[in-house]
């Protein structure tokens, strides 16, 4: 451990499993304070407990991030393991719901839109009275202090067979982290977003009878086969890869980048 994010308070969405679970385990070694939230209070428990018996800190509350008062009751509760004031918002939560645009319903769009984009856009505003107001009194005194935000994009941004809904989101995601990077700036505090290629987690498995998520068989033999073709010398992305980016928003090192996405995809990379 190098104590990147020592003393530092972090609140995580989507922490129970995947990319959220792996960037909680992460941070906590890396000296974070962590406070996490899921949908689901099995996975995040389990992911509090795991962080606690290796000596880390954690709390969790369960949290429904299409709901503003979900969003409000947990970055309060995460700005009060740090006297007010939250260090780092790391929003992980997300789903997906795929379909060809032509089926798909108007409540798979709305869902998706929802969790994706409007969730990271709650998390963000509800945080705003612990990040962005405490940089302001800071300022008066001169002191520096870097805050930073982190999103999750994804490669479908820039289109992707029967992910309309998903790729949406996902585009709006890198509207939304560029503009909160230049109003925010002024209070030294980073926004920056990440964009996953295909990374192992349940939302990219193959897709169980009577499960939303996922994808079939087919397709994930052929973005293997791909991978093979075009990635680096290894198998498919896992969410630790995404992690370690995450440490890097969230850290000192990045303190001078802003408003930037970075795409984590191995060698299937393109322009987003």
């Amino acid at each position: 451990m190098s104590g990147l994010l020592k003393d530092k308070v972090a609140v995580i969405t989507g922490a129970g499993r995947g990319i959220g679970q792996a960037t909680a385990f992460l941070f906590a070694k890396e000296g974070a304070k962590l406070f996490l939230c899921d949908l689901d209070k099995k996975p995040l428990d389990e992911t509090v407990s795991k962080i606690k018996s290796a000596g880390g800190i954690a709390e969790g509350i369960v949290c429904d991030v299409t709901k503003k008062e979900d969003c409000k009751k947990a970055m309060k509760a995460g700005a009060d393991l740090g006297n007010g004031s939250i260090d780092i918002l790391t929003n992980i939560a997300g789903i997906t719901r795929d379909k060809i645009l032509h089926t798909m319903s108007l409540e798979d769009w709305n869902f998706t839109l929802n969790v994706n984009l409007t969730g990271t856009f709650l998390c963000i505003q509800s945080a705003a009275p612990y990040m962005r107001d405490p940089a302001k009194e800071e300022s008066k005194s001169g002191k520096i202090k870097t805050r930073s935000i982190i999103n999750i994009s994804s490669t479908s941004a820039r289109g992707n067979i029967g992910q309309v809904n998903y790729a949406s989101s996902k585009a709006g995601i890198i509207g939304l982290t560029k503009t909160v990077a230049k109003e925010w700036a002024r209070f030294n505090i980073t926004c920056n977003a990440i964009a996953p290629g295909v990374i192992e987690t349940r939302l990219t498995q193959v897709r169980k009878e009577g499960e939303d998520f996922g994808i079939p068989e087919e397709q994930k033999q052929m973005i293997k086969m791909l991978q093979k073709q075009t990635g680096l010398a290894r198998e498919l992305g896992q969410p630790e890869d995404v992690a370690k980016v995450a440490l890097f928003f969230a850290s000192d090192l990045s303190a001078y980048v802003t408003g930037q996405v970075l795409t984590v995809a191995g060698g299937m990379i393109g322009t987003i």
